[in-house]
């Protein structure tokens, strides 16, 4: 096996897979990339038994074949090759070592066998969609935020997408808050929800980033894949039921409060810089058209601060998570960002004309 390809092209390849690869593995070829080399170019692709990435590249291929190598120190190699370079791998066949060349460089890596490689069904997926970039990153990127951390609650570590009549929803949550973002889609083929595992989520949501064509999404009750224009990544589904969140979300949360998101956001982390850290808490209290936003300090330090509001309601006082706030903030960015209170305990809705097809739901704080 015997191949040359720029620098600068491998680099960027080999960065998708960092994520991916464990440092620190008890199945050593875990730690492997495998490169298979074929007429006109090269696919990587890497593992960690849960997901499994696959990237294709052009390349100049003088001998056909495939390889194992370290993927964190064949990362670094290339990473520190000067750039624009041409890089060179080629394997001997009588040792089985590999060489890599660039310059007046050259370094002889490991290999393990590549038929000890695994590889992840993806056959007999069912359901495929479609998407437009924006559509996909929009679904991921307003959802995310709130999947759960809880290790003993796998089915809240991830995103849940689901279809509906004409709809495509992904729904997170952690148990403290919700994040529901939907997209019209017609003629969506109805399918059974699914959960997409937190590093899969965080890991094609940094992938379409950069990425302005259209993504492919197919699945079945246990697997799922992703294609990315040359970039493929499999993933297993979280094995569980995710909960009913259409039972916790208000129906008669009357009382509305309508602010300028930013400003608003801006408040909030100014007041809160005084909170405890773990809880952050802020306070709201709300009569006519002006909300006292308040934080309170363990030495007993008070920071306020008044803004005003289009309020339709009784007068009403009520805690929050700051973090979780600032979170919903920061997705809507802009515009005007509306504020659905319960007179009760119930959950406060938060919506935005900017997205108004994502709602976002917050529990209260004791006070």
């Amino acid at each position: 096996m015997e191949f040359s390809i720029k620098q600068k092209i491998l680099l960027e390849c080999l960065a998708h897979f960092q994520s991916v690869v464990e440092r620190r593995n008890t199945i050593p070829i875990l730690s492997n990339i495998k490169i298979t080399a074929i007429e006109g170019g090269l696919t990587l692709t890497a593992t960690d038994l849960v997901m499994e990435l696959s990237e294709s590249l052009g390349a100049s291929v003088k001998t056909v074949g495939g390889v194992t190598i370290s993927s964190q120190l064949f990362f670094e190699i290339i990473r520190k090759a000067p750039d624009n370079s041409e890089v060179t791998l080629k394997v001997d066949q009588k040792t089985g070592s590999v060489f890599v060349l660039f310059g007046e460089s050259k370094f002889s890596l490991p290999t393990l066998p590549v038929d000890d490689f695994p590889v992840m069904d993806a056959q007999k997926l069912e359901v495929s969609i479609e998407l437009k970039s924006n559509e996909f990153k929009n679904l991921i990127g307003n959802s995310k935020f709130c999947m759960g951390l809880d290790e003993s609650r796998q089915y809240l570590n991830g995103v849940y997408l689901h279809s509906s009549e004409n709809a495509l929803s992904t729904v997170a949550t952690d148990g403290h808050r919700l994040a529901k973002c939907t997209i019209n889609k017609s003629e969506i083929q109805s399918f059974e929800g699914i959960i997409i595992p937190k590093k899969t989520v965080l890991e094609v949501s940094k992938i379409v980033e950069d990425f302005d064509e259209k993504v492919s999404l197919s699945f079945s009750k246990t697997r799922i894949r992703f294609i990315f224009g040359n970039l493929v990544i499999v993933s297993k589904l979280v094995n569980a039921s995710f909960p009913d969140y259409e039972s916790v979300i208000p129906k008669d949360n009357n009382q509305i409060m309508t602010v300028d998101c930013r400003s608003f956001s801006q408040t909030i982390d100014r007041v809160s810089t005084i909170s405890d850290e773990k809880f952050r808490t802020v306070k709201f209290s709300i009569s006519g058209n002006n909300c006292v936003v308040s934080s309170f300090g363990n030495d007993k330090s008070i920071g306020t601060e008044n803004v005003n509001v289009d309020f339709e309601g009784s007068e009403i006082s009520i805690n929050f998570n700051a973090k979780y706030i600032l979170d919903v903030l920061n997705i809507i960015k802009n515009g005007k960002v509306k504020f659905h209170f319960s007179q009760q305990t119930a959950p406060t809705i938060l919506q935005s004309d900017t997205l108004n097809n994502s709602l976002f739901l917050i529990m209260q704080m004791r006070a």
